[in-house]
């Protein structure tokens, strides 16, 4: 199994590295001190909001058009779910999105504890309902195996919640679950890209808000990452390699804190959202790195059959992303594709300055694909 694992990641690689246009990197540096996910810290609670705990059974399989391999097991995943009161508790089965992080976070990006950068509760303030989950291998999801966890399986399990979200059929802490009658999803980064897996391998979405998120337009900055976390996966899965810090199937993609800094906000960014920040630069599963510049190749020959509205949000100072202005047009079958880039932010633009025009941006979009589907 290590052989075959081996030689499918030097084809990934080689892959990337033909996206890219550079070399592979050499050995990384040494990685910073290994720290356990980090729970979420005291949540910032409006009144008239709900703000629970939520959680789904679900198994680990993937039926997605994005092939790569998971461990097969059931799992709980836990999440969050945020909302005005009066539409989770109204006559009406209210609309919901449903929320997924990218590689190297956890749904911590959505519920950042800083006034003002709260993206749940901004977005409960203007009236939507969220449900944020951490994919597998993350934060309180855990995985034993780094490398039982992909991307194609990231959206085969987006796709159970899902279903559980529009059924009512998953667990709230403290209240009965709501059926929700519409959901859409939304995806940070490479979440996005579990987004568009969902919408064109299974349907059963009804839009797309993508954030820091294109196919194209990888930088330097991006390449600067993948290599050295390649090499560092590649060394946990030889049957040679002495036991470290990568043998779980986990490793860092932003080698150092101020890596995760500069790759995720900008230097103009509210200290405090660094200092919420700094407990949540943890290692991520290799398999959800690796699988992914087969997934994002396979992304761009697929996205013709997205069917439905998609927004795109940016960050003018993402180091992640750049040039991306052609991507809304790849999105030839949805019926409303829009764009909105935020001055002065950067990857993660739902924390970083100017933060408030995303919430603006993304509640404005949901009442308006809302108000489309009531007629």
């Amino acid at each position: 199994m290590k052989t075959r694992r081996t030689v499918a990641l030097a084809v990934l690689v080689a892959a990337l590295t033909g996206v890219l246009g550079v070399p592979a990197a050499g050995a990384p540096p040494a990685p910073a001190p290994v720290a356990a996910p980090a729970a979420l810290p005291v949540r910032y609670v409006q009144a008239d909001v709900v703000d629970v705990p939520v959680s789904f059974e679900v198994r680990n399989v993937n039926r997605s058009l994005n092939q790569c391999a998971v461990d097969g097991r059931p799992y709980t995943v836990r999440g969050y779910l945020t909302g005005p009161a009066a539409l989770l508790d109204g006559p009406a089965p209210p609309a919901v999105t449903l929320y997924v992080h990218g590689t190297n976070t956890a749904q911590w990006i959505w519920r950042l504890p800083v006034e003002g950068h709260n993206f749940v509760q901004a977005l409960a303030a203007r009236g939507h309902v969220s449900v944020t989950i951490d994919r597998l291998g993350y934060g309180e999801n855990p995985v034993p195996d780094g490398f039982g966890t992909c991307t194609g399986g990231n959206a085969d399990v987006a796709h159970q919640v899902v279903e559980q979200l529009r059924a009512g059929a998953y667990h709230v802490e403290g209240r009965a679950p709501t059926a929700f009658g519409t959901v859409f999803m939304g995806g940070h980064s490479s979440g996005a890209l579990v987004a568009e897996l969902v919408a064109y391998s299974f349907g059963g979405i009804d839009g797309i808000v993508a954030t820091g998120w294109a196919g194209i337009g990888i930088t330097d900055e991006t390449a600067r990452r993948f290599f050295p976390m390649f090499d560092a996966c590649q060394r946990g899965l030889l049957a040679s390699a002495p036991p470290g810090p990568e043998a779980d199937g986990y490793t860092y993609f932003d080698p150092t804190l101020a890596d995760f800094y500069q790759a995720s906000v900008s230097d103009e960014v509210d200290p405090r959202v660094r200092e919420a920040m700094s407990a949540h630069h943890v290692r991520s599963p290799c398999g959800v790195m690796l699988s992914e510049p087969i997934a994002i190749m396979e992304d761009l020959t697929h996205l013709d059959r997205v069917d439905v509205p998609v927004l795109l949000v940016y960050g003018a100072a993402d180091t992640l992303r750049q040039g991306v202005e052609p991507y809304a047009g790849l999105f030839v079958a949805s019926p409303d594709v829009s764009e909105t880039t935020v001055p002065g932010a950067g990857h993660i633009m739902l924390i970083d300055v100017n933060a408030s025009m995303v919430y603006d941006a993304v509640a404005d979009w949901l009442s308006r694909q809302q108000d489309r589907r009531n007629g």
